[in-house]
């Protein structure tokens, strides 16, 4: 998009963005603020166009601010250790939500959610009336719908994994009007998301700006942009079968799991992603170049299969690091503070792995040294986690991060496969998946020794270790490492644990509901409808 668009979108956000920070105390019991049709909106191409922006933002500024989707996917009962004891993290990682820390109640409050749907809600409402423009077509009206019914069902997702029963909100407010809902149950929000998902996928294409190949025939450029320059900036139509993966995977749907992560796998070139290889590990993972920069288009592939990228080319970045895991996590020499805020214990690095030979591994057997790829200082007394580490040149001092929120990717898509045929008994494909991401990571396979189809004279044999558990506990191994920052851990923990059962603390927590957060106190004092979940009423 050209430079006046381009500002006209950014300073549509920002006040958008502004009005969820400043603006609690006058919208709805249930929401932050109203995303309400102005005189001047909803009457061209350009208003559609800044619209879906919008929406994806304060998406993104949902999960980023206070960096909570790190502190609610990766923290609680995870790997990550607080430098500092007693504070908010601490008490975030030991499961203690009730403690009285300003930062944990911003994150006990949802009406930064509620301002992104009520976003998605208007956007859906409203941009049929853009089409008086006839540069907004039929199509491209279809197409930005079907994206908002998309974020909105992501959005309700997210919020019943962190708060179980949530308010199922599916019309815009109006005029600021004071909204009183009641909690739903979260089954029945699960079963709205899905079936809207399964509604609305086949209006979208499969990239944007670039060779679609879905029934829409929606080629050329999108917003005045080629694939080149959005990636999956925009989510289409693998984005929302990955959702649905998710979803599926939560609700315990694993029929349904491997049908739709199966479509995926047999599908990498239309979706314009794939495995991350071998020979790519050590550049991809982790580092400046790392798939989680800026738009994550590597060549003709975007590794990022669904994320909130922050575009480095318009220097977008959180404020003071807010929405990026490096604020979190990194240290010096590479920003100025002499620790992080939280990271990983060399004892329980030791656990992730079974192999030295492992790519991932702080020891590098090939090069017969210790590398910066997952970590650094590994022998000082506090590990640096940085497989986070985009960082623009020269911008120690001042840190501008360029890291995506990263929500999906391929192989997060296999081990969901893995996970689906365990849990319906297919235990040979499961073994084969989980090898699949296992072989490109130089690590031994599980239960039997596979010749590489890509890596000449090489044979991915199983160990002792690397079978150590059986092949459910290592399916979720593999996740903790592969997936290691990317937001995940506690939602596999859950997923896991409802499948072994073998864990008293943590079935305690599962069947008393101790795997949600309370709600702010203040969502409670303005809503009678609204109840505590009931573990957080002791």
């Amino acid at each position: 998009m050209n430079s006046k668009y381009l500002k006209q979108t950014i300073l549509l956000l920002f006040g958008l963005v502004l009005l969820t920070t400043f603006g609690c105390n006058k919208k709805l019991d249930t929401a932050v603020a109203s995303a309400e049709a102005s005189v001047n909106m909803w009457q061209s191409y350009d208003d559609a166009r800044n619209g879906l922006v919008a929406i994806y933002g304060l998406s993104r500024a949902a999960l980023a601010d206070n960096n909570g989707h790190w502190l609610y996917g990766d923290l609680r009962k995870g790997d990550f250790v607080a430098t500092s004891s007693g504070n908010y993290l601490d008490a975030i990682i030991k499961n203690e939500l009730n403690k009285g820390f300003p930062q944990i109640k911003k994150l006990t409050n949802w009406r930064r959610f509620y301002a992104a749907i009520d976003a998605c809600n208007t956007f859906i409402e409203n941009a049929q009336r853009c089409k008086a423009d006839l540069r907004y077509s039929d199509l491209n009206c279809t197409v930005d719908i079907a994206q908002a019914h998309m974020l909105r069902s992501f959005l309700y997702f997210y919020m019943v994994r962190i708060w179980g029963d949530v308010p199922l909100i599916t019309k815009a407010t109006k005029n600021g009007e004071t909204i009183q809902v009641a909690r739903s149950p979260q089954d029945q929000v699960m079963d709205y998301c899905i079936r809207e998902l399964r509604q609305y996928k086949d209006s979208l294409p499969t990239e944007y700006g670039g060779d679609d190949k879905s029934k829409l025939n929606y080629d050329g450029n999108y917003y005045g942009q080629a694939w080149s320059n959005w990636g999956n900036a925009f989510w289409g139509y693998y984005q929302c079968l990955g959702l649905l993966a998710q979803m599926y995977a939560w609700t315990g749907d694993y029929a349904a799991v491997l049908t739709t992560t199966t479509e995926i796998f047999n599908n990498a070139a239309a979706a314009r992603t794939g495995l991350i290889s071998y020979t790519n590990s050590r550049g991809y993972l982790a580092g400046r170049n790392s798939i989680f920069y800026s738009n994550g288009i590597k060549g003709n592939l975007c590794y990022q299969m669904i994320s909130f990228p922050y575009n480095m080319s318009n220097r977008e970045s959180g404020p003071s690091g807010v929405g990026h895991i490096e604020s979190l996590t990194l240290a010096s020499p590479y920003m100025v503070r002499a620790k992080p805020d939280i990271y990983v214990p060399r004892d329980t690095i030791a656990r992730w792995f079974h192999y030295f030979g492992d790519v991932r591994h702080p020891y590098q057997s090939e090069f017969g040294n210790y590398e910066e790829i997952y970590f650094s200082n590994y022998f000082g007394n506090i590990p640096v986690f940085t497989k986070f580490k985009n960082i623009e040149t020269g911008s120690s001092n001042f840190p501008i991060f360029g890291s995506c929120i990263p929500i999906f990717r391929w192989e997060d898509n296999l081990l969901l496969m893995a996970e689906a045929n365990y849990a319906l008994g297919d235990m040979r494909a499961a073994f084969d998946r989980l090898n699949d991401v296992r072989e490109p990571r130089n690590s031994p396979g599980f239960f039997y020794g596979r010749i590489s189809a890509v890596r000449p004279g090489f044979t991915l044999q199983p160990t002792e270790a690397s079978m150590e558990g059986g092949i459910l506990y290592n399916i979720f191994r593999e996740r903790r490492v592969e997936l290691a920052g990317e937001g995940s851990w506690w939602y596999d923990q859950v997923r896991y644990n409802r499948l072994a059962r073998n864990n008293a603390e943590f079935n305690k927590l599962l069947d008393e509901g101790g795997i949600y957060w309370p709600i702010d106190q203040d969502i409670i004092d303005k809503n009678p409808l609204i109840e505590q979940n009931s573990y957080w009423k002791r």
